[in-house]
């Protein structure tokens, strides 16, 4: 009872900061009649392999951390330059060129949890926690890419768990503040659009397209899919090595405060603490028929195949009566031409001195054919 409390007590803390954000975009409009999406995550979670696979679409176009490019040469950014982010994709109407635009890895918790449904599509892109933290144990000696310890995650955790992290080495208080960062994504699962699972969408054809979907509310080719399936992106770890063993990686602390942290938490979107994917999320007929939410998944990504279709032929008798309108121009500009006017009037003169049937008419139709036939011999 008291863990549910405080785990209360962590979500009113991300309610308040919601809160401030929801009121600084407050009257947010769009320009243009394209979708916007962000996308909500942690290092380690292969966004960039996300990124590059939506950006396959020739109507998509999709930013990978597109506030450090609006920030540069600043180093570092906060929620002001994430709201000033925000404000400016809902402005720009990037000419018409797209029918989905938006971002992944640039939004906060806060922001994606608090942007006005009615206006952006938003989602949390996941990898099993284990894996996240294991990514982080193995990469940061090298390229010590860290936002630094926040003072107020380090009060929460205490208050949270009674962990001190003021005892702690840098790289146990580097973990536990990603633990923290884990547990608050998870638990803000139901405050977004549409959770993603990168395990899912590296092995599950029919889950990538729908998540696909769902973000952007384009339809992708499988063929697109499988070819970025194909090609993984910025791979620093031994994604396939099975939980069990990358936890074993872990010291016995940090397996403690893992299992501590989020055992309440990591069932929620399908994980199993020490093992992989609980469940597999297909939205099949039979599932559909026993999950309402799947079944309106599907009916929804049918009928977005179905309007595409019906745009494709749309699109197709456009192009028909165009060639026909044009067809219709050229006939009309060689009636009008002298040539033809002639050339009608030849033949009324022919149809007066050598009437059909009569025995001239045969004679000059027989000459003529054979000045074609030497015609066409001499090319």
């Amino acid at each position: 009872m008291e863990s549910l409390f405080k785990s209360s007590e962590m979500q009113a803390g991300l309610s308040d900061i919601s809160a401030e954000i929801r009121a600084r975009l407050r009257g947010l409009e769009l320009n243009g009649s394209h979708r916007r999406f962000l996308v909500n995550r942690m290092g380690g979670t292969g966004s960039s392999w996300l990124v590059k696979l939506l950006n396959t679409h020739p109507d998509v176009f999709c930013h990978h951390e597109g506030v450090i490019v609006r920030t540069y040469p600043s180093s570092s950014y906060g929620s002001d330059d994430i709201v000033s982010f925000i404000t400016w994709l809902a402005e720009d109407d990037m000419k018409g060129a797209y029918r989905a635009v938006g971002d992944v890895g640039s939004a906060w918790l806060g922001h994606v949890a608090s942007i006005p449904k009615e206006l952006f599509t938003t989602g949390i892109l996941l990898r099993h926690p284990a894996r996240i933290l294991n990514t982080r144990l193995n990469v940061f000696e090298k390229d010590n890419s860290f936002t630094e310890i926040n003072a107020e995650c380090t009060k929460r955790i205490q208050q949270t768990w009674g962990i001190n992290t003021h005892d702690c080495g840098e790289m146990d208080q580097i973990f536990l503040q990603d633990l923290y960062n884990l547990k608050m994504q998870i638990d803000a699962a139901s405050s977004v659009d549409i959770v993603i699972q990168l395990e899912l969408m590296t092995t599950d054809l029919d889950y990538c397209a729908d998540m696909l979907h769902r973000l952007t509310g384009q339809y992708y080719e499988l063929s697109l899919i499988e070819a970025i399936l194909e090609n993984p992106v910025n791979r620093r770890t031994q994604s396939t090595a099975p939980v069990a063993m990358v936890l074993n990686g872990f010291t016995e602390q940090q397996r403690r405060w893992y299992c501590l942290i989020l055992q309440e938490s990591v069932l929620k979107v399908g994980y199993e603490l020490e093992d992989d994917l609980r469940v597999a999320y297909v939205p099949t007929p039979a599932t559909a028929a026993a999950h309402p939410e799947h079944s309106l998944v599907t009916r929804d990504l049918e009928s977005t195949v179905l309007k595409q279709a019906i745009l494709d032929r749309d699109r197709q008798i456009a192009r028909l009566r165009s060639q026909v309108e044009e067809l219709e121009h050229i006939w009309r500009s060689v009636q009008a031409s002298t040539g033809w006017r002639l050339l009608n009037l030849w033949r009324g003169v022919l149809k007066r001195l050598l009437p059909a049937g009569t025995r001239a008419r045969k004679m000059y139709e027989s000459v003529l054919r054979r000045f074609r036939g030497s015609a066409v011999v001499s090319q």
